[in-house]
């Protein structure tokens, strides 16, 4: 049911002026969701005044953390738009604009193991990452043939589970959800907090049982919303 909801939606929306657009008010809570998911620091206030650009009083590092997620979303709607494909060279880039001013590493895969300690989840050995992303990003390359939904959940959250870089890693693939929302016509989604605990449990039923169907469904349910926000 929730298909059919979904494609009159968007085939409505498409026929609005203003389709696509960035708002904003839409970028202002887009990078608060998304910082929000990493640190309680991050104020809504704060965000707002630094993307109008008034940064008096505000922490540096917060002023470079709240640009670079601007900049990094940007960039990732403009590629959309171009039909830039998101090949190995312009993931790093994105990572390097998300971490620009923090780290010496950004756009460089890791190079040691980790662990996540909220998840059951391993990420696989550094020795693993070079192949695990070459066959991340052929796969990336393929169009979809069934499922366009199926095939951008894919892209987000297995970037998210093999966990390239050392920090970062969630944004950027949500940075990427967002990429592949608005290259295949549909609008960029936000993640608020209290769809957190949500999205952490598909993600994690990606990682440990490889089903990727709640994901799928949870996802076609944020676009719905969005795409009946736009349209009321």
């Amino acid at each position: 049911m929730i298909d059919g909801e979904l494609f009159a939606l968007w085939d409505a929306a498409k026929a609005k002026p203003g389709f696509l657009e960035i708002t904003q008010s839409f970028l202002v809570d887009l990078v608060y969701c998304s910082l929000s998911f990493d640190s309680d620091r991050i104020k809504k206030e704060e965000v707002v005044q630094v993307l109008s650009n008034k940064t008096d009083a505000i922490d540096p590092s917060m002023i470079q953390i709240i640009n670079n997620q601007k900049n990094a979303f940007l960039r990732v709607i403009q590629m959309a738009k171009e039909n830039i494909l998101m090949d190995e060279n312009q993931l790093k880039d994105l990572h390097q604009i998300l971490m620009e001013g923090f780290s010496e590493v950004g756009g460089l895969y890791r190079n040691v193991d980790i662990s996540l300690s909220y998840s059951a989840h391993t990420p696989p050995s550094y020795i693993k990452v070079y192949d695990r992303m070459k066959k991340y990003f052929d796969y990336m390359a393929t169009e979809p043939t069934q499922d366009v939904f199926e095939y951008i959940s894919y892209c987000h959250l297995q970037l998210a589970k093999i966990h390239p870089f050392l920090d970062g890693n969630g944004r950027l693939a949500r940075l990427v959800l967002n990429y592949h929302l608005v290259r295949k016509g549909f609008l960029p989604i936000l993640i608020t907090t209290d769809r957190r605990r949500e999205y952490f449990q598909y993600l994690e039923e990606f990682k440990v049982n490889k089903n990727i169907l709640p994901f799928i469904k949870f996802l076609k349910i944020l676009e719905q919303e969005r795409l009946n926000h736009f349209l009321a």
